[in-house]
């Protein structure tokens, strides 16, 4: 006689399908086969045979078919509460299911350094009205934001990450080239990127890798001196830029923006570089953050030529 055994038998089973549950739970509701085939909107001899297949597979009869009715046998006993139980547990999912998307995530956090989050600034009205009420928290630090125990959902960065459990989608690209004010070049009289070179005043970064170490490796390579003074963030070199303390590289949307600013030459293709948008695998389906991800990429593109520095030249020399 077939009892506990089997029902655990089956429970752990790996092909059980549970739908089969589905039929146990109506005939052992109805107590019969053509009220529990009414039940699943199916016909009885479908039922008889999907149940005969069920009580075969796990060696075990589930119920007696007598002349009034369906009757449990002990196997049956034993699982027709746990078919209860899923059924109930199934409906209360249900009932559940419109509340859902009220409690997904709303808020998402980008982590970015200075440049992308100026970057993100030239095209954020179109960005927020692509989110809709997606609330943004733009987190501005140069250090590497903290996938791993969610300190981030989004991060932009120029780098690729180290590890598999995050995903980078390349969004665009962002240029370089050297600037200076328009009033260190007349006080100099430096006319172009040669004279520049030769006795320009150069705004440099730290000796530290963390601190743009391609823009350093650029000016050990192209100058015979040392940059007399350095900055670990783009924008401050901008304003130093700005107020005429000496020449530096920067973002040529952050040069171009500024009235008082040449670019002295070409932009420095070494230093093109592609822009990652960052995400842990296990946010890619997460709603809010795809629509942030797309709307970022989306900003990107409409600034292509913007961050490329083909929609406004003014060099000198």
């Amino acid at each position: 006689m077939h009892g506990i055994a089997d029902c655990h038998r089956l429970l752990h089973s790996k092909t059980m399908n549970w739908d089969d549950l589905k039929i146990v739970d109506a005939a052992a509701r109805t107590w019969s086969l053509s009220g529990a085939a009414k039940m699943l909107a199916m016909s009885q001899p479908q039922l008889s045979r999907r149940l005969r297949q069920f009580e075969d597979q796990i060696g075990a009869r589930l119920f007696e078919r007598t002349p009034t009715g369906l009757k449990p046998t002990e196997a049956g006993a034993k699982l027709i509460p746990l078919a209860a139980d899923m059924r109930r547990d199934a409906e209360a999912a249900l009932r559940t299911l419109p509340d859902l998307p009220g409690s997904a995530l709303r808020v998402v956090r980008v982590s970015v350094d200075e440049v992308r989050a100026e970057t993100l600034a030239l095209g954020f009205p179109a960005l927020k009205a692509a989110v809709g009420d997606i609330e943004l928290e733009l987190v501005v630090s140069q250090q590497h934001a903290d996938h791993q125990n969610r300190g981030t959902e989004l991060q932009i960065r120029s780098c690729l990450p180290e590890t598999d459990t995050l995903v980078a989608h390349k969004i665009g690209e962002l240029t370089y080239a050297p600037y200076a004010a328009r009033c260190y070049l007349d006080r100099g009289s430096i006319e172009g990127l040669s004279e520049a070179i030769k006795r320009g005043t150069w705004i440099g970064f730290p000796p530290d890798n963390l601190w743009y170490p391609s823009h350093r490796i650029w000016l050990e390579k192209t100058l015979r001196y040392q940059p007399a003074l350095r900055t670990n963030t783009m924008t401050s070199a901008r304003d130093l830029v700005a107020s005429g303390a000496g020449i530096a590289l920067l973002p040529v949307f952050m040069g171009d923006a500024n009235p008082g600013l040449v670019r002295l030459g070409d932009t420095v293709q070494e230093l093109t570089g592609n822009e990652h948008l960052i995400v842990h695998r296990d946010l890619l389906r997460e709603p809010a953050v795809r629509a942030v991800s797309d709307a970022i990429a989306a900003a990107y593109r409409s600034i292509r030529q913007t961050l490329s520095g083909g929609s406004h030249l003014k060099a000198a020399g």
